[in-house]
Parts: C-alpha cells; structure tokens; sequence
C-alpha cells in the first residue's frame, strides 16, 4: 500500500499555483511563442495523437512537435475522409529519422482512454528492441501543440529536459491555452508554414485549468478519457511537474473555421452516440450538435466568433 495520498486529478494547490504562473508570464515582459526549440530527451519519448478529420492541423502538429524533439509518433486515425491519412503518410516521407506508426481505427464509438492503453501496450512491444528505450509517453489531440512560450527559451528548455531526465519525476502536468488563428484585425486566418510565422490570439488570463498530461512509463499510470490526468497517481505530489511554470503551455485551436467546426460537432456526436459513454461525458458536443441542428451554419460562425473573442479579450 502506497505511503502517499492516491491522486485521481491535480491537487487544488498546484492547479492555483498554474494558474498563477500562467497568468503572471501571459501578462508580463517574458511572453513569447517560442516555436523553434528542441528538447533533446524527447528522443526517449512517444507521442501518441488520435485523430479525425483533421487535414487543416495534423500537419502543423506534426511538424511542430518534431521540431520540438519527438522522434516516435503513434497515431490513430479514426475514419478520416478529408486526407488526414495522406498527410500523415507525408509527414513520414518527409521526415525518414522519425517513426511514425499510424494504424486506422475502425471504431467510430468514443472510447479514447480505453485505445491509448491498446496504444501503448502495442508500443511498449513493437519498439521492444529499439536502441534508445522508451521512457515517457505524451498525448496529445490534433489541436493540441506543446509549445514555449517564453522568451527565455532556452532556459525553458534546459529545464525541460532535465525534467525528463530525473528519474524523481514521473509525470508532467500541462494546461491548456485557447488559441485562436486570427488577424490583427480580428479575421479568421490559416496556420502559416510553422507557428512563429502564424497570426494567432492567447486568451489574456487562464479562464478555466484544462490539464493534459505525460508520464513515466513502467511506473502502473494509464491515462483517464481527454488524458487530462491518470486513474491513479500514488507516489509524492513532488514527483509531479507544473509545466507552466516552465514556461511550456499546450496551446489549444478547438475552433478554426466553419468547416471544421462543422466536422468537429458531428463527429464528435456520432461517436459519443455509438459509445455507452454516461450524458456527461461529451456533454458540450452533445449540445453544440443540437444547436447546430436548430441554427445552421449560424451557429458555427458564432462560436468561432465567441472563440475568438475569448481570446482576445480579458
């Protein structure tokens, strides 16, 4: 039996203390998207991604997290017909010192912590034999990036890494940070060829604690649905790390054009609807899909629009 208190979600001091330190760097002097740094221990790290319909952003994702260090990509296509698939298969092309294994998920039902376990017992075997061991495991979700956001980027970095390297610490707690691609004048834009050249919003403070997270392998963790914390973490609060306070947040694009909203509230109701997930979960899909059944494209222009404006405004 564990000596230390079993945490199903991050302890209410250290999500003040995030809040706090992402509200003090987003409000001060040392802000700054950071998008070209590399950490070198994430060569010793998975990053596993489910998508759908993500032909606008799987791309940009991929490149931006190898251009941050991840060499072995693990990848669930769930259906896609927009040329997600393609773009991936690109990417491996393009990028021959990486792994990527993308397998096509049949499963329409919303069963997402339930396949990352599948993933990364399948991971932990296939790459059994491969010279640098796999030593962490990283989620994230198509609109998800893991970025500095710091001017003081290599320190940031350096700090990072040795996180990775210290074998005290077994997982790291990123937040979110709404993003929305948008011009100075408050128009709706694509993503540029990387994020430093791409026009884009920060909300101003942290509005609500999204946490996403990644943890030691081979220590008994296994994420919760969202991968927003694991089932059960017995070990000290000290083995767990704020990433905020870092100066790394996951800047978050939900929403980036009508199109894609479109996708996204349907998909996302088909797949709750052929899981036995309980109403709660999903719940916000759930409603946007009956909104969107009542008003039309209307709707998804005004949550764009409201997405936007909460990113812009305090």
């Amino acid at each position: 039996m564990s000596d230390h208190p079993v945490l199903t979600g991050l302890p209410d001091e250290m999500s003040e203390q995030a809040a706090t330190a992402f509200n003090t760097l987003r409000g001060g002097p040392d802000w700054q998207i950071s998008s070209h740094v590399t950490v070198p221990a994430l060569s010793k790290a998975a990053l596993f991604i489910l998508v759908k319909d993500e032909a606008d952003m799987i791309g940009q994702n991929l490149r931006h997290h190898y251009q941050l260090g991840f060499r072995r990509f693990f990848i669930l296509d769930n259906n896609s017909t927009d040329g997600t698939t393609d773009i991936i298969m690109q990417f491996r092309q393009d990028h021959p010192d990486a792994g990527v294994f993308c397998a096509l998920d049949y499963q329409v039902a919303y069963y997402q912590a339930s396949k990352m376990k599948a993933l990364e017992q399948f991971m932990l075997l296939y790459l059994e034999h491969d010279e640098i061991p796999v030593e962490w495991v990283f989620f994230v979700d198509a609109d998800e990036l893991i970025t500095c956001c710091t001017r003081n980027a290599d320190q940031s970095a350096e700090t990072f890494n040795a996180m990775l390297e210290d074998p005290t610490i077994s997982m790291l707690v990123f937040h979110w940070a709404q993003a929305a691609l948008v011009s100075p004048e408050g128009h709706p834009v694509p993503f540029g060829p990387t994020l430093g050249d791409t026009q884009l919003a920060v909300w101003p403070t942290m509005k609500v604690r999204v946490t996403k997270v990644a943890y030691r392998l081979r220590q008994g963790l296994s994420p919760v649905t969202g991968n927003h914390f694991v089932e059960q973490f017995n070990q000290p609060a000290s083995a767990i790390r704020i990433m905020v306070a870092a100066g790394f947040c996951i800047l978050h694009f939900p929403m980036r054009s009508k199109e894609q909203i479109q996708k996204k509230i349907v998909n996302g109701f088909n797949a709750l609807q052929a899981s036995k997930q309980p109403d709660y979960v999903g719940e916000h899909w759930r409603t946007y899909h009956s909104w969107y059944k009542q008003g039309g494209d209307n709707v998804l222009m005004g949550l764009l629009r409201d997405h936007i404006r909460s990113c812009i405004r305090p």
